[in-house]
């Protein structure tokens, strides 16, 4: 039998109700979370600074590991979500699930999802790398400039949009390697993508009915972050349980 979906605004409803109360810690995380991916841009550019293909190279390859170390936090922040729509109290210390329950099960789910946005950002590279040696032999006016610039926008939003449709069919792998410790990173992955048939739309509708909000986050120099995102994380901890007939 159809199982009825909850509406996005039903959704939220849900998060704003079962947030009172609990913003304190999930504030908290998301100012940590905050604070490391704000990191993970200045390290690689701290540890090889310069722009020689050596130096970017470098960099790229620092910015995986960071990324896949600040992944297992972005982890421990659905933790904490889950708990909230469990009606439980957020734990700092369950930030840290992620790290003493078989990381390597998240790891490898990040990975997977590092390495598809890198094969598709591999166009926008070659195109930046190709400009950057032909301006420096050639005489390129404005015109030529803004017709590169706008191609090559035009390719990051393909590769953009690629990837975002992709990673719909895997949003639900991190709650299920919280919830299934024997489940491994690619069988997460496998099973979020067999739950997401059918709801990836409504997913991404959750998702974009957010842009006002983030807006409104971006103009308080991030500091409106602080509750708006602990407001969607719990969103769509929400999704996923309801995805699970839960609630």
């Amino acid at each position: 039998m159809y199982e009825k979906k909850k509406r996005s605004a039903e959704l939220k409803q849900l998060a704003r109700e079962a947030l009172v109360g609990r913003y304190g810690v999930m504030a908290g995380a998301t100012a940590l979370l905050t604070a490391l991916n704000f990191l993970a841009i200045l390290i690689p550019l701290w540890i090889f600074p310069g722009t020689s293909v050596f130096s970017q190279i470098c960099q790229f390859a620092v910015s995986i590991v960071t990324s896949l170390l600040i992944s297992l936090f972005g982890a421990g922040m659905a933790c904490l979500a889950l708990d909230v729509t469990r009606g439980q109290k957020p734990s700092f210390g369950n930030m840290l699930y992620p790290f003493f329950h078989h990381p390597d099960r998240f790891l490898i789910m990040s990975l997977v999802l590092v390495a598809i946005q890198s094969v598709l950002q591999i166009p926008v590279y070659v195109l930046d790398d190709l400009y950057s040696s032909t301006f420096l032999t050639h005489n390129y006016g404005l015109e030529e400039a803004i017709g590169y610039l706008y191609f090559s926008l035009l390719c990051s939003s393909i590769s953009a949009l690629i990837y975002t449709i992709i990673a719909l069919r895997f949003a639900m792998a991190s709650y299920l390697l919280i919830e299934y410790e024997d489940l491994s990173g690619i069988q997460a992955l496998k099973e979020s993508a067999r739950m997401m048939k059918g709801h990836k739309a409504r997913y991404f509708y959750v998702s974009i009915s957010f842009f006002g909000m983030l807006l409104l986050g971006s103009v308080t120099c991030g500091i409106g972050m602080l509750w708006i995102t602990p407001y969607m994380e719990t969103t769509f901890a929400y999704f996923y349980r309801d995805l699970k007939n839960e609630i």
